[in-house]
């Protein structure tokens, strides 16, 4: 920006040469005088440029810096939360007062006992239990006083996540209208029209209007869009906000209370009762909870299956992230009920340091950088030209008064700045974001939609967004007999093998085996944890697993014979899941089963399911039927699926009020041997429909699709194969180095970067010693060139990845994701795009883009509008430069003695008339040819302005019609050349000469007119021939209508010739101005 500055300043210093030379000094002297305010404000404008280049160095010098280390030195809530991302995450005032009261004792709040855990908080938690198997709670004190949780409310502050500071609406509306480098030297422009204007008795005031009115109408287009994202923001927000939680304090006198109250109302030492299906409002440690309880933390941590919960103590030296007497805020409560003690709120949360962490500057995107660079390149073409100008002006041999010299220069610089520009850039940007916005798609910041048409690496969150965020059975293997299945069978039973099949199939037609598959699915719906809503997706509520399986088995029944097999056979006894165990078991009565069969017919039968290698222990199969089990569970399990084992017992003998007891192997009053394999059941989280072929067509868009996700190494691989992520043959390791490091880079987890992870997280720095920098940057490079799946991987390591592909690969970088633990990576990258429907608060607070149907589809469609976006604009620009050398030229003319071939009035007539509407109409141009089989445009390589750009729009289109403009100013105007050749001064011209010269310069302007038709028509293809392209956009059609009407109007009414100095032209002369459109055509 300062050669703008200074350039200027060299053209306003240079007025005392012009005026020495004049003999106008005196008269600068007065206009100084009498308009000192104008040019105050002409210094401002200068003084503005000034100092927004040297904040900008500031910026890319300090920027960054200054964010990461903001809270270098404030010591972090918790030491667990700290190790997950292996920085020290920021704090505030509340935290130190967190701190304070705890004395140190919550730095682990997973590891205490609950008398130490009551110390620190001072609080009520001993003896804390759900009473019964049902979840009551017990009658002892529990929680905070009243008036003590009032006292921590005043404190602490509500249970809310500190947002974001928003800058004023009105605030940023004058940030877009005069930041932005581009807008300050168009608001220079203005005010130097104005001092012309006015302090140089000039004539030309609706030049400054226009462009004025140009500028704001702009900047308040973009504004009001992205106001009106805001708001869909923040509606979505309080669309999400929690609801009241079940509380236990107590009164005066100990009296124990249950009250429900607001979530946001919560303090530390808050006692809650958390119930299934019920988000977590707050970091809670676990008291008591009942067997089986589940919570789902994918949003946390990735993992698409969900985590056992249990209220024992974890042992020192584990993560918090990985405690299971933890519920972190914003995870929800799958199945059971949790009675937990309040540690973090707000703020002190994992979730909200987490948040705190990500409150940074944002990547600029590629379209300021292409902004920028182009108005560098083009301020230094329009003060070079401009001083030409000037200088010029001074040494022609016809003098010209200050006035009319600066006029001339000022002309001469303001016609190489393309005005139309920036409303192309907002009308392209809003246009591209109403059609996303009919893909259910929320552009934040308009600006990202270009930017996503650059990306050369999508790093997209597995859980909830490649994939659907819920599990699913997708396969059964049955025992039958061996024998080839008919069509419809994905493998038939044979001697490797158990008989397995899709449950997406159509069960109506009876298949092979279809008896052992009637059995397998009497066992799912019979053995569940899931209880039957059909008003719920899947017919059930519970945990995911427990869903999946029902749902899969019920469809395998239908809903008739299903509602039959649970009312024929009611559960009476069960053995709930345990991690240690690794089954449950249910006892089912067979009601009027002695009827039908006698006596002797068992009135019971047990079912049992689990871990296949702990229910196959229990099971009487022959050794070949068990290889073949054993086959198959390798065969899904290698798909990444999670495998579940079903087997069922009669058990004779009992009496029909016998009582069933125990709890284990060990102890129960019935046999619990010798059960029959019913087979087995394949579950997954499965990719969501249309994610393959959009990740097909991001790979055919020269785009590579990289997986991120805390899920295990494993199923993350088997589904990125499935989806196209990594290719379905894999190189082999035994080939070449580079075959061998594709191979093992091929999927990288956690603790391999957390081995290789740079000091502070910043790629870019690799620390002091020399070998380990180096190993470092040997594994980034590999990563970045090899690596398909990240697996295992904290936020931080997000991070870190997105890091390595922008600053090490040189990649423009989009991160997709839902969870709480994708945000730092959302707002690291180029582009965030979070989901719409499973997304956190605090995804869709860092990221650009919203997928309010969380469908990864509508990215390919960013994409491709991202691309149109960024070529029109291209081509705006061509056209928008093409008439700047046919412009400039007739003020160097005059140095030779030509005649003046065009007036200031008719060059801006030319810019703000007829240029900056036609060029604005590219933004509706449609794509030509396949711009999804092109490779990206990356903005610092492939400059959207560049040497081929400015040759095509100088070198070949400019001077073709210079040339054109020539001919006709001189091969068919009359007597133009005669006055060439007298050498006259227009002071000396007769009334003759003068009507000839106006004459001439008209044929100038038409012909220039048309010449910039010929360009419009020709840049809007590149790879095309304009006359294929006749009427490529209905705007663009319209306003070269109406841009040919307005010269003709200028060129024939009377009250426009005597502003513009045209005069009507005859027929011949009309058509010969068709020269320059036919030579560009």
């Amino acid at each position: 920006r300062r050669p703008t500055t200074s350039s200027l300043a060299s053209l306003l210093g240079l007025r005392s040469l012009a005026l020495g030379r004049l003999g106008g000094l005196e008269q600068l002297r007065e206009a100084t005088l009498r308009h000192g305010p104008l040019l105050a404000s002409l210094c401002s404008c200068a003084l503005l440029l000034g100092v927004g280049w040297v904040q900008k160095g500031r910026q890319q010098r300090f920027g960054k810096g200054d964010a990461q280390t903001k809270h270098a030195n404030i010591p972090p809530a918790l030491a667990g939360a700290a190790a997950i991302d292996g920085e020290h995450l920021g704090v505030d005032a509340v935290t130190k007062v967190q701190a304070a009261l705890t004395d140190g004792l919550l730095q682990n709040p997973h590891t205490p006992s609950v008398e130490e855990l009551e110390a620190g908080l001072d609080t009520a938690i001993r003896g804390a239990s759900l009473l019964g198997g049902g979840g009551s709670c017990g009658s002892a004190p529990l929680g905070l006083d009243e008036a003590d949780a009032a006292k921590r409310l005043a404190d602490f502050g509500q249970n809310l996540l500190t947002p974001p500071e928003r800058e004023s609406a009105w605030v940023l509306l004058l940030k877009q209208i005069f930041g932005g480098l581009f807008n300050i030297m168009l608001w220079i422009c203005v005010v130097c029209e104005l001092v012309l204007a006015v302090a140089l008795d000039g004539d030309d005031l609706v030049t400054p209007v226009v462009l004025s009115v140009v500028i704001v109408a702009s900047a308040t287009l973009q504004w009001w869009t992205e106001q009106q994202a805001e708001g869909m923001m923040n509606a979505l927000q309080e669309m999400q906000a929690a609801s009241a939680v079940a509380v236990q304090r107590r009164r005066h006198g100990g009296e124990r209370v249950e009250l429900q109250i607001p979530a946001e109302e919560l303090v530390p030492g808050d006692v809650l009762l958390l119930e299934a299906g019920q988000r977590v409002p707050a970091d809670v440690r676990i008291l008591a909870c009942t067997d089986g309880s589940l919570v789902e933390n994918s949003a946390l941590t990735g993992e698409s299956v969900a985590e056992p919960r249990t209220a024992e103590a974890a042992p020192a030296g584990l993560a918090l992230v990985e405690a299971r007497n933890v519920a972190f805020s914003g995870t929800t409560v799958l199945q059971g009920r949790m009675l937990g003690v309040v540690f973090g709120t707000g703020d002190s949360t994992l979730l909200g340091q987490i948040a705190t962490k990500i409150r940074t500057s944002r990547t600029r995107s590629s379209l300021e950088i292409q902004i920028e660079h182009f108005v560098h390149l083009i301020a230094f073409v329009a003060v070079g030209i401009g001083l030409l100008s000037l200088v010029a002006n001074i040494a022609s041999p016809r003098k010209r008064g200050i006035a009319e010299v600066l006029e001339n220069a000022a002309t001469a610089f303001f016609a190489q700045v393309p005005e139309g520009l920036l409303p192309t850039v907002t009308v392209c940007l809003m246009i591209a974001s109403r059609q996303m916005a009919q893909r259910h798609v929320l552009v934040r910041k308009i600006d990202a939609v270009e930017t996503l048409g650059c990306i050369g690496v999508l790093c997209s969150d597995k859980t909830g967004t490649l994939t659907s965020g819920k599990m699913t059975a997708t396969d059964l293997a049955v025992p039958c007999p061996v024998g080839s299945g008919p069509e419809g069978i994905e493998a038939a039973s044979s001697e490797e093998s158990l008989l397995e099949t899709p449950v997406a199939r159509d069960w109506s037609q009876e298949v092979f085996g279809h008896d052992a598959i009637l059995a397998l699915a009497r066992c799912g719906v019979l053995n569940t944890g899931a209880r039957p809503d059909s008003a719920a997706p899947g017919g059930a509520v519970g945990s995911p697993t427990e869903v999946a399986i029902f749902a899969g088995c019920r469809q395998v029944l239908g809903s008739d014979l299903t509602e039959a097999t649970r009312c024929g056979l009611p559960q009476v006894f069960e053995i709930p899941f345990n991690s240690s165990a690794k089954w449950m078991l249910t006892v089912h009565a067979m009601t009027g089963a002695a009827e039908e069969c006698g006596r002797e017919a068992p009135h019971f039968v047990a079912v049992l399911k689990g871990a296949p290698e702990r229910v196959l222990a229990f099971c009487a199969v022959e050794p070949a039927v068990r290889a073949r089990a054993e086959a198959s569970l390798a065969r899904l399990m290698a798909q990444g699926k999670r495998v579940l084992c079903l087997a069922e017992k009669p058990l004779p003998g009992l009496g029909p009020n016998f009582r069933f007891e125990g709890s284990g192997v060990d102890d129960v009053n019935f046999p619990f041997e010798g059960f029959a394999l019913r087979g087995l059941v394949a579950l997954e989280d499965p990719p969501k429909e249309g994610v393959a072929d959009a990740v097909t067509r991001i790979a055919r868009a020269g785009a590579r699709t990289v997986m991120v996700t805390g899920d295990h190494p494993a199923t993350a691989e088997a589904i990125a194969r499935r989806i196209g992520v990594v290719s379905p043959s894999p190189c082999s390791p035994g080939g070449d180095a580079e075959a061998a490091a594709a191979a093992e880079f091929r999927v990288v987890t956690g603790a391999q970067i957390e081995v290789h992870a740079p000091p502070g997280g910043d790629e870019s720095d690799l620390g002091d010693d020399a070998k380990a920098a180096a190993e470092a940057a040997l594994f980034w490079q590999r990563c970045v060139e090899h690596t398909r799946v990240f697996a295992r991987v904290s936020p931080m390591h997000k991070r870190s990845i997105v890091r390595a592909y922008q600053h090490i690969g040189g990649h423009v970088v989009a991160m997709t994701g839902d969870g709480v633990n994708d945000a730092p990576a959302l707002k690291e990258a180029e582009v965030g795009i979070a989901m719409g429907i499973r997304g956190t608060e605090v995804a869709k607070e860092a990221a650009d883009i919203v997928l309010l149907d969380d469908d990864l589809q509508s990215v390919v469609a960013g994409m491709e509008q991202g691309r149109l976006c960024s070529e029109n604009l291209r081509k705006s620009i061509m056209y928008t430069l093409c008439s700047k050398l046919p412009q400039v030229l007739p003020t160097f003319a005059e140095l030779a003695g030509v005649p003046s071939a065009l007036t200031a009035a008719q060059v801006l007539l030319i810019d703000i008339g007829t240029d900056i509407w036609t060029a604005i109409a590219f933004a509706w141009q449609p794509a030509e040819g396949e711009l999804m089989r092109r490779a990206p445009r990356h903005p610092s390589r492939d400059r959207m302005v560049d040497g081929q750009v400015l040759l095509y729009s100088y070198g070949y289109v400019g001077l073709i019609q210079s040339i054109a403009c020539w001919v006709v100013f001189f091969g068919v105007m009359p007597r133009m050349y005669e006055l060439f050749r007298a050498d006259k001064h227009p002071s000396e011209y007769s009334i003759a000469d003068s009507e000839a010269d106006y004459a001439g310069m008209t044929s100038y302007y038409w012909t220039l007119v048309l010449g910039q038709v010929g360009a419009a028509l020709a840049a809007t293809t590149t790879r095309q021939s304009a006359l294929l392209r006749w009427a490529p956009n209905r705007w663009l059609t319209a306003c070269i209508v109406l841009e040919l009407l307005l010269a003709l109007l200028v060129i024939t009414w009377s009250p426009l010739q005597n502003i513009f100095k045209t005069r009507c032209l005859s027929a011949p002369q009309l058509l010969a101005g068709l020269l320059g459109f036919v030579l560009i055509g």
